[in-house]
């Protein structure tokens, strides 16, 4: 454990920013700006944002810097906002989480310092890169521009017909608000945190109706395509849904042809994080070949179900003549989706020579950190040697969105990290 805590790092590059934060770093920031929760269950309640939106049931809550000094408060809110101690028993990890992530959203309206504690953790890891994937939840302008704009199988008149409703001035004043999360985060963060390269993938949701996801899309694409911070898009949420499932073909679509409008945004998606026990064995089949040939996905998320899919030693195939890398989850694969160990298809990928990068996914919710990851990867794989994991993790700056410049200013940064370390720790 020591000698990865101490390890350099190349950087943490699949990582929610709304799953990353600590419990102790949500309350600070709750108790900062007056949020409230509800006791019985965990939830968050911002009563100025008017978070969560509609939340009626407001006569139970107590203000949550009532856990500076309720030990029983403090305890049933990390119980509730963490994956910590749950027994497995009374639900599955994956509705777990999801139900989890509902919970604590209210706090993400602050995200300036939900940024500035994530980067001052992965200071403390030694970690040169993060790249935070964030939203700004959709209020009421969007609401009203999709109540005015029907649907339209012609995505080029959707896309004009929703930016001329309303949502291109939505877009100038997300990129100006996420600007001003940025420039907080670099003011908050501790003197090691502020060295912290720190870049944004903006998400769209999978699992809600073709409309709305087409302009969370639309947004996310916009919004990456004008902010110099936002360095590509993804698509997040749970897979196995009932729109994120039947739709999943129509999705793809809708990323190839805003791919068309918009190339120079990179591309991240979330694909095959499913096993039989969550989806139907149908939707086991296509859902990363898809991302890469119809999605134009340059990195894939999770990629678990791998082995699941018709034809899966051509899509690792086109994986390798890409290169195209897969982000490794192994805490979250086995807390959301029970998959570990030697079932865990990180070693399919290594043998057939797709780039392999390990990250955190949500550490705060999970309880892990990338050096834990680093020691379960070892632990599951000694057989693996150093020089490969030294290769994974120079994998995260090398397949990362960022500029040529920046990339190689990065690496050469870590390089001689990793040299004079070795020299220390490894070389008599």
């Amino acid at each position: 454990m020591i000698f990865f805590k101490e390890m350099p790092k190349g950087g943490d590059i699949h990582i929610h920013a709304s799953g990353a934060m600590h419990p102790d770093d949500i309350i600070n920031i709750s108790v900062r700006h007056g949020l409230f929760v509800n006791p019985d269950y965990g939830q968050l309640v911002d009563l100025v944002t008017g978070q969560p939106y509609n939340y009626t049931n407001t006569q139970h809550l107590v203000p949550v810097s009532g856990a500076y000094n309720n030990p029983t408060l403090y305890s049933d809110l990390v119980r509730s906002w963490t994956m910590k101690d749950f027994p497995f028993t009374t639900q599955s990890g994956h509705d777990r989480f999801f139900n989890t992530c509902d919970l604590i959203d209210p706090v993400t309206y602050y995200d300036g310092d939900v940024y500035a504690n994530i980067r001052d953790r992965a200071a403390d890891e030694n970690i040169l890169y993060l790249v935070l994937m964030t939203s700004q939840t959709n209020g009421d302008d969007v609401r009203k521009v999709l109540s005015t704009v029907d649907w339209d199988d012609n995505l080029s008149q959707l896309r004009d017909d929703l930016l001329h409703a309303g949502l291109a001035e939505i877009v100038e004043r997300k990129v100006a608000k996420h600007a001003s999360y940025d420039q907080i985060s670099g003011e908050l963060s501790h003197p090691d945190g502020k060295n912290v390269t720190t870049r944004y993938i903006y998400e769209a949701l999978r699992f809600y109706p073709k409309k709305e996801v087409f302009t969370d899309l639309l947004q996310a694409f916009e919004i990456a395509n004008k902010s110099p911070v936002i360095s590509g898009i993804t698509l997040v949420g749970d897979e196995a849904a009932p729109y994120s499932a039947d739709d999943y073909h129509l999705h793809m679509d809708m990323i190839a042809y805003l791919h068309s409008v918009y190339p120079d945004v990179f591309i991240e998606l979330h694909a095959g994080e499913l096993t039989g026990e969550i989806a139907e064995k149908k939707d086991l089949l296509f859902h990363i070949a898809d991302a890469i040939t119809i999605g134009n996905a340059s990195r894939i998320g999770h990629g678990v179900a791998i082995q699941e899919e018709e034809g899966f030693e051509n899509t690792l195939a086109i994986m390798r003549e890409k290169d195209i890398p897969v982000e490794i989850l192994l805490t979250s694969n086995e807390q959301i989706l029970n998959i570990s160990g030697p079932e865990h298809p990180v070693i399919v990928y290594l043998s057939h020579d797709v780039p392999v990068i390990l990250a955190t996914d949500d550490p705060g919710v999970e309880c892990t950190n990338l050096t834990l990851e680093y020691v379960i990867f070892t632990l599951n794989h000694p057989d693996v040697s150093y020089n490969a994991i030294k290769e994974i993790n120079r994998n995260s700056i090398w397949y990362s969105f960022l500029p040529e410049d920046e990339k190689s200013e990065l690496l050469t940064r870590l390089d001689n990290s990793l040299d004079e370390f070795e020299k220390a720790i490894i070389l008599p």
